[in-house]
């Protein structure tokens, strides 16, 4: 994904949204990818690669940073202590990272370095195991979303402006990928689809989002909403209920992503509806994806996680984006004509839209 160009968008818009503050808002105006001030069409001029580019260097485009947290579905095993993110390595550590014995490739290794032809330099919190619940115990071990943002604060946030090399706001995005773990709580106690803590554990997720915003002038986020876990080999006992479960946090996910942008208008949030993406694999295997999407009990194939990769890259890649209707990137915009029905994720969602 050509990241400086998305970052280039949204400081663009952040800057217009900056100056038009303080003006009345406008009655019945439509709202549109990052605010409701920016234009209905943005030209975007975007250069994406589908094969591994040569890393670029650095008189080339600006430096980008990506914090990213979550569970296993988004963890690479990057260690603090280790290397950093560098342009020679822009996942810092582990330094064999692409060792397929070692470590299933996720989505955030795709599109840091093979959709990518910017220099992007990713620190990726998420711990195996993870989820939005937050306990004294699981918080020093990073084994929630609040235990990793405090790694993030103690490690990077807090140091002195001088010795922090990565930037703020609009040079910085961060990713949230919780819920997995979760609902398999959920679940596992006997929950269904009106457990009262799906919200809680939801808007848990956005108050610490509402924490980066705030405390470290976080203006970029991207958000993943649950895969159909529904067919996973781990809930095959009670299927229907699980996807009830999925349906009710993937609903109040997109409700608290319209509530978030609505409420800190200085900034960037998309919503990324990973559910129709891998859901549209089931029905119609491709892009080497066979014998189901799943490598486990729990957990989608690395095959998987690069198509999900590549169809994020490739919302991105449109040259020009009209206003959306509503704000996921909503499929597969390569598989199919008409949009797959996603159990109401957004409502009206289609192939590739923006929020």
């Amino acid at each position: 994904m050509h990241l400086s160009v998305f970052f280039g968008l949204v400081g663009a818009a952040l800057a217009q949204s900056v100056a038009e503050a303080t003006e009345s808002p406008v009655v019945g105006e439509q709202s549109t990818f990052v605010t409701s001030r920016i234009p209905t069409a943005i030209p975007l001029g975007a250069t994406f690669t589908r094969s591994m580019p040569s890393m670029p260097t650095p008189s080339g485009p600006p430096v980008r940073y990506w914090f990213s947290f979550g569970d296993s579905y988004t963890s690479t095993n990057f260690s603090v202590n280790g290397v950093q993110p560098s342009v020679e390595k822009p996942f810092g550590n582990p330094l064999d990272i692409w060792h397929k014995e070692k470590y299933n490739a996720t989505w955030i290794q795709y599109i840091t370095s093979r959709f990518n032809e910017s220099i992007t330099l990713n620190y990726n919190l998420a711990r195996i195991g993870a989820s939005l619940t937050y306990t004294n115990e699981n918080t020093t071990s990073r084994r929630s979303f609040k235990g990793q943002v405090n790694l993030f604060t103690s490690k990077y946030a807090s140091l002195p402006a001088e010795k922090k090399i990565w930037q703020q706001n609009v040079d910085t995005m961060y990713s949230s990928w919780f819920g997995v773990n979760d609902v398999k709580g959920i679940f596992g106690s006997g929950g269904n689809s009106t457990d009262p803590r799906i919200d809680e554990l939801i808007t848990s997720q956005f108050s610490l989002l509402d924490q980066l915003y705030f405390d470290v002038d976080a203006k970029v986020f991207l958000v993943i909403n649950l895969p159909p876990l529904e067919t996973a080999p781990l809930f095959a006992a009670d299927k229907t209920r699980m996807e009830g479960i999925v349906r009710s946090w993937n609903n109040n996910l997109a409700r608290q992503v319209r509530q978030f942008r609505d409420s800190h208008p200085v900034s960037s949030i998309l919503l990324i509806d990973s559910y129709n993406i891998i859901k549209k694999l089931e029905e119609t295997p491709s892009y080497g994806v066979r014998n189901g999407v799943w490598a486990d009990k729990l957990h989608i194939k690395t095959q998987v996680h690069k198509v999900l990769a590549k169809e994020i890259a490739a919302v991105l890649d449109q040259s020009v984006l009209e206003a959306p209707t509503n704000g996921t990137i909503g499929g597969p915009t390569t598989f199919v004509d008409q949009p797959t029905p996603t159990m109401g994720h957004g409502g009206s969602a289609t192939s590739g839209t923006l929020w």
